[in-house]
């Protein structure tokens, strides 16, 4: 199916997370249920966004190593916002670490970075309520995902798609509002 699609398309932002991932085992984050979550990320990366164009939208959020309370843990995973500049003809991806530090990368492209050509919605659901809604329809703790990613290119509106390598139905999927569409192995 479409995810798993995505799994093996080599995205730019799966390699540098891969590599800013690896090391101790994941901790599980201290503070508040924002800190750490997709929301938490967009918001660090917001005025890198601005900065890099005005006309620039966000059309995907990619996580790496999330817990299942939605939010990565204390010493590893990131977060990718990737936006695109229709004047610039531009993708700009910023990297939001788990300890809030950015790296960002831009590259030429025609059109927007997604195969149904639309950009995240607004009012979109923070991964806390994703994984919670996975958690809602999930026998036991799925564990750490590996991936999340949200506005899966193979789908015609945007939805989650989470995949957790250690359990039975591996890829969950929920819609950006955030109700639970179902599994695929």
């Amino acid at each position: 199916m479409g995810f798993n699609k995505y799994l093996q398309s080599g995205a730019l932002f799966i390699l540098c997370a891969v590599i800013i991932s690896c090391g101790d085992p994941p901790t599980q984050r201290p503070g508040n249920a924002f800190e750490g979550s997709a929301h938490w990320a967009m918001q660090i990366a917001q005025p890198l966004i601005n900065n890099f164009a005005g006309d620039a939208q966000l059309y995907s959020v990619q996580g790496v190593q999330i817990f299942s309370d939605g939010r990565l843990p204390a010493n590893a995973g990131s977060w990718g916002m990737q936006s695109w500049s229709p004047s610039l003809q531009k993708e700009f991806q910023v990297v939001v670490k788990f300890d809030g530090t950015t790296t960002t990368h831009t590259r030429d492209e025609t059109d927007p970075p997604s195969a149904n050509g639309q950009p995240v919605p607004s009012g979109w659901v923070n991964s806390t309520d994703i994984f919670q809604a996975v958690a809602d329809n999930t026998q036991g703790n799925p564990g750490v995902a590996d991936l999340a990613v949200f506005n899966i290119a193979t789908y015609s509106v945007p939805i989650w798609g989470l995949h957790f390598p250690n359990a039975s139905e591996s890829n969950h999927y929920v819609n950006f509002d955030g109700t639970y569409i179902g599994t695929e192995p």
